[in-house]
């Protein structure tokens, strides 16, 4: 038939017209409150009239979105109300241009973000608190009051707390937390009660080993503006096409202004597209191509040795008989074991290296030679670390390395010169290589070949590793002890000068002693890694332990290298067994490898399992507790953010949360007073913590809320008390910050940001690490470097004391086809996996890409229902042919929901996610689990599968 324009004008404006009477009969049916519901009757004469009216509105405020979509984060949108309905989001294109040379920020936005509106008010929403009446996973609910959920919650917790302790009670912050009242309550709650954070950036395979082993931390990035000094671009390890919308124009107007992009990765992906040069590489062979190219650059003498003199640990000598470093212990009775020396070739003679400045002065450290020396024990030989690095490099000729790479030895050569000659050559790297078995070294491999070049500190180059730049009033509110926050922070100023003057005084810098009190907290037990956790009391040691059996380099057990690193304090393994567990932001139930082993290994542990969320995901289905949390648009409240997009946003409350919800900051103060009014009625009023001291329970909601200042019912003072006491946004305050949506960062603060070493100018790009570079600021490694030798003794026995490559295992078993992941385009973690707008967009349901060579082997066809299995598990899917992947590689691009998937079996169910025991290493200054890093990780990435087709 035909059809005219004003047919499909019509068709398109009843389409208008069904989502929003649909949302307006999602609300009157128990979103809105009683007096909004009663005027949500639409007083429309026409579907013209909702399409006219919608762009009309009565009020506008800012938002942004509390989700952890990290390398992207943090967009100032307009959130347009209009009867108490949130219509639609806006971009606002009001960031501020660094200078006139760089390109701005706006607009900021990307597709989940535009539609979040209907994302709040779908059936997928909690509207109010719910008990578990059924089996767990069952779905049967029963709606509670919230006294009644809390009062419950609260007299278990109270039990617990004093039966099993408080280890037996954890919380999962999972990646939604803010730098506000959200990050705070929570926070501030686990160390009133004394219970355990699960440290999920291991878990999940954020946690970059590679980065913090090397430079000893893993928190520094440039901002996206940086770019434009930039003259050679390698995205190499991440798809920022796909996972950094927002930020991907700067990348193509680099490109437009002359720089040359390059794509290094298996698959031809997005951000290939878009690259002049893509090098195609073997699944998990990263580290040897770096490596391959370090060959040539050093064979070229293309190496920038003033760089590596200064800023590297190659020059240290090594011990040719123990290899390891020599040390003043080994040199001078007395002598520390911190202390490093060079060949100087000036005065011929060994030099101690300074701890306290990477300037060398007069000195000219030797890079090559062997040369003897006098110990306290007698004469020995030693070599520069450089030296044993130029011998490692031989075996990894471009001709060598090609039968392990697939990458032409032609295109190596090209590309390592390139590099070497380039001004200004940065990584746009993303939390990839991580999640693989022998990740360690392929970031290892990955930073050597850039600090080969000189490439750190300058101007458009560097490594962009973990992106942390945040409100940093947030980590002094967590610990600040109950009186007003301002006089509060000044007590916790107060009492850490002495500490900080002492570590200055010791030859330690500002950025060390926030680290080394980050390795203090840690080692109280208030933090534990997530995976160990699931290893111990999830059910899941058969598929963490099995490393063993993939892994043919290992000579023990994995529970034997686990057991050494726990008795030698390398490592915290978890304690006592969980009764509680706390859900606040994450989805265990989804994001875990192995989450099905979880249902049955670590729910029956539990006693009492809550979720605190805004949506019903998977692991809601299975708790005891849902309680509503408000959304993003319903509440006040300040986020993380990142030096990649050097602003601090803002949700600001536009309408009253749908039916119950309650802010996060809110539930906590909530679930606290309950906590201390049911500790007063039962006269059990105080508890035993874990180090043996006794605590008051009766105080608590007092203390949570700073003597009463900021409780649940001023919500806007305490952010206004968190706003005079930030030190990194210039003296902003909460009503300009709510006002605008978002400000710049002035400084990188005195929080965990501080790894980004460096001054924030008003007028110039953010390029990190140059207070290493220009200030000669030691690295806060155990060699004051950037560090590519360890001599720790698990690296020693692994053979990974320099930087290797390491043949992916075959996880899963001995099948042809490896299985790798990536952040999806359509959608944050699981936020929007079941977005019917999102879901539009897409196939509508889980989907796996192969190549048309593997599909057609197997007879099967775009569009057809395939069984993927392993020796460890199957799940089946859909199958979407894709002439850009190469044979041998299928991808599942992350974040389903198990329920999408027949019998809830995701992808998941198959990755058995061997720990890598060389990330039990510690016992060595910073290669000590901390937050976030140096605690085993994930593995995921190559496991090896088959495909089959499924015959109805």
């Amino acid at each position: 038939m035909e059809l005219t324009r004003r047919d499909f004008m019509r068709s398109v404006s009843g389409a208008t017209l069904a989502l929003c009477l649909d949302r307006l009969a999602v609300l009157r049916a128990g979103g809105a409150s009683p007096a909004l519901a009663a005027t949500l009757s639409p007083a429309y004469a026409s579907w013209e009239d909702v399409y006219r009216q919608q762009w009309t509105w009565d009020r506008v405020a800012k938002g942004t979105h509390h989700i952890n979509c990290w390398y992207q984060r943090g967009c100032n949108w307009d959130v347009y109300v209009k009867d108490g309905i949130v219509w639609r989001e806006e971009q606002v294109a009001a960031y501020p241009q660094t200078n006139a040379s760089v390109p701005d920020f706006n607009p900021r936005g990307c597709q989940k973000g535009a539609c979040y509106s209907h994302r709040m008010y779908d059936p997928g929403r909690v509207r109010y608190p719910l008990k578990r009446v059924g089996k767990r996973g069952e779905g049967k609910w029963q709606r509670v009051r919230w006294d009644e959920a809390l009062t419950d919650i609260a007299d278990r917790v109270i039990d617990v707390l004093r039966k099993e302790g408080p280890g037996a009670v954890y919380w999962d912050p999972g990646g939604g937390s803010t730098s506000g009242g959200n990050g705070v309550g929570l926070m501030r709650t686990n160390r009133l009660l004394d219970t355990i954070v699960l440290n999920l950036d291991g878990e999940v395979g954020d946690h970059h080993p590679g980065a913090q082993v090397t430079c000893g931390k893993i928190e520094f990035s440039s901002s996206a503006d940086d770019l434009f000094y930039s003259d050679l671009i390698l995205v190499w390890g991440g798809n920022p096409v796909y996972t950094q919308i927002p930020n991907a124009h700067f990348l193509l107007e680099a490109r437009y202004h002359g720089a040359h992009v390059v794509t290094i990765a298996p698959d031809f992906n997005a951000s290939a597209t878009h690259a002049d040069l893509w090098v195609p590489v073997k699944i998990g062979t990263d580290a040897a191509l770096a490596l391959s190219m370090a060959q040539v650059i050093l064979a070229d003498n293309l190496h920038d040795t003033a760089f590596i003199r200064e800023q590297t640990d190659l020059p240290f000598l090594v011990r040719t008989d123990t290899r390891r470093f020599l040390r003043a212990s080994d040199v001078e009775d007395g002598g520390k074991d911190d202390g490093f020396y060079v060949w100087d070739l000036t005065s011929k003679r060994l030099q101690a290296a300074s701890p306290r400045s990477l300037a060398l002065g007069p000195t000219m450290p030797a890079l090559d030679g062997v040369f003897e020396v006098k110990t306290r024990s007698g004469p020995i030989r030693v070599t520069p670390a450089f030296s044993l690095l130029r011998e490692r490099l031989q075996q990894y000729t471009p001709d060598a390395a090609m039968a392990v790479t697939g990458t032409h030895p032609d295109l190596v050569r090209r590309l390592a010169r390139q590099i070497a000659r380039a001004k200004a050559a940065t990584v746009i790297t993303q939390s990839n290589f991580s999640k693989f078995y022998h990740g360690v070294e392929m970031e290892r491999a990955q930073i050597l070949l850039l600090a080969l070049c000189g490439q750190f500190g300058k101007k458009g180059s560097g490594v962009n590793a973990f992106p942390w730049l945040s409100v940093d009033a947030g980590t002094v509110a967590t610990v600040a002890p109950p009186l007003p926050l301002k006089l509060g922070a000044a007590a916790v100023a107060e009492l850490q000068g002495p500490a900080l003057r002492q570590a200055l005084q010791d030859g330690r810098t500002t950025e060390m002693f926030t680290y080394d009190g980050m390795r203090h907290e840690y080692a109280k037990g208030g933090f534990v890694s997530a995976l160990l956790f699931y290893h111990r009391f999830g059910g899941l040691a058969p598929l963490t332990g099995s490393s063993r059996r993939w892994d043919p380099d290992l000579k023990r057990d994995l529970e034997a290298y686990l057991t050494e690193a726990v008795q030698k304090g390398w490592q915290l393994d978890p304690k006592l067994e969980p009764k509680i567990l706390f859900e606040a932001g994450g989805n265990i139930l989804r994001r875990a490898r192995g989450y099905d082993r979880l249902v049955g290994g670590l729910l029956p542990r539990l006693s009492l399992f809550v979720t605190i969320d805004f949506r019903m995901s998977h692991t809601a289905l299975h708790s005891d507790y849902v309680l509503p949390a408000a959304g993003w648009y319903e509440r006040d409240d300040v986020t993380y953010a990142t030096p990649i997009t050097p602003f601090t946003h803002v949700t600001t409350k536009a309408t009253e949360p749908v039916g119950e919800a309650k802010p996060e900051w809110v539930i906590h103060c909530l679930l606290m007073k309950a906590v201390q009014e049911r500790a007063i009625a039962r006269g059990l009023t105080t508890f035993t913590d874990r180090s043996g001291a006794e605590r008051r329970l009766d105080q608590v909601y007092d203390q949570l809320t700073f003597g009463r200042q900021y409780t649940e019912e001023n919500v806007e003072a305490f952010l206004g008390a968190l706003m005079e006491v930030n030190s990194n946004l210039g003296g902003v305050t909460w009503e300009t910050l709510k006002k605008d949506g978002c400000a710049r960062f002035t400084s990188v603060g005195m929080g965990f940001g501080i790894g980004n070493a460096t001054d924030i100018k008003p007028d110039e790009t953010i390029t990190a690490n140059t207070w290493h570079t220009e200030k000669k600021m030691p690295w806060p490694t155990l060699t004051r470097r950037m560090q590519f030798y360890i001599d720790q003794e698990l690296y020693l026995e692994l053979g990974e004391e320099l930087p290797v490559h390491k043949d992916n295992p075959p996880i899963g078993g001995n099948y042809p086809l490896q299985l790798t992941c990536g952040h999806t385009r359509w959608s944050i973690h699981a936020t929007w996996r079941d977005s019917e707008p999102l879901l539009r967009l897409q196939r509508g349901a889980p989907v796996m890409y192969m190549s048309r060579p593997d599909a057609e082997a197997r007879g099967i066809d775009d569009g057809q229902r395939v069984r993927v299995r392993n020796d460890v598990g199957s799940f089946e899917t859909e199958v979407m042919v894709s002439p850009g992947l190469r044979p041998g590689q299928v991808i599942v691009y992350h974040a389903w929901e198990p329920y999408q998937f027949p019998g809830w079996r995701s992808y998941s169910v198959l990755t058995p996610n061997p720990m890598n025991p060389i990330q039990f290493a510690g016992g060595y200054y910073h290669i000590q689990p901390t937050f976030i890093v140096c605690e085993p990780g994930a593995s995921d990435r190559g496991t090896r599968v088959e495909v089959e087709r499924i015959v109805a």
